[in-house]
């Protein structure tokens, strides 16, 4: 059976911090397919030795906002800000000058969407972004305002 915390990496990589990681996050918006294209670009161009950035994709711009609220958002940058980590999550609210609980709730939902790492040490979950920076990639293009978007698979 799987071990349930397994996440992929082999054991010196258990801390994010430890791990190999370029110096962008690009989040997107796009269509499963677009997406799977796009990473089957990209493992071409790193087999050929050029770097890439690391990618979040959604599927609709409607779920990017859902996601990347403004104080999501300023979650971020204050840790972007502080060379990627706070000393805690308590740490990053008082920073935010925000109560703890929904600090915490938006650090662990944004580590559910890839955006950020917690790290623990000890007692204490560090949030940590192990970029320089983040880019938002959404493109709009014409269609019918009626239109749904097309679901991922």
């Amino acid at each position: 059976m799987t071990d349930p915390t397994d996440d992929g990496w082999p054991e010196k990589y258990r801390d994010p911090r430890d791990r190999p990681h370029p110096d962008v996050l690009r989040v997107t918006v796009e269509a499963f397919d677009e997406m799977q294209e796009r990473t089957l670009e990209a493992t071409e161009a790193v087999r050929d030795g050029e770097a890439q950035p690391a990618v979040v994709s959604f599927r609709t711009v409607g779920e990017l906002r859902k996601i990347l609220t403004d104080r999501r958002v300023e979650l971020l940058r204050a840790l972007l800000a502080t060379d990627g980590a706070a000393e805690s999550v308590s740490a990053l609210a008082a920073a935010l000058d925000r109560d703890y609980r929904p600090v915490h709730d938006d650090v662990s939902l944004l580590a559910d969407h890839g955006l950020l790492f917690v790290v623990d040490e000890g007692r204490s979950k560090r949030p940590y972004i192990p970029y320089e920076r983040i880019h938002l990639d959404v493109e709009l293009v014409g269609g019918d305002p009626g239109e749904a978007a097309t679901p991922a698979t």
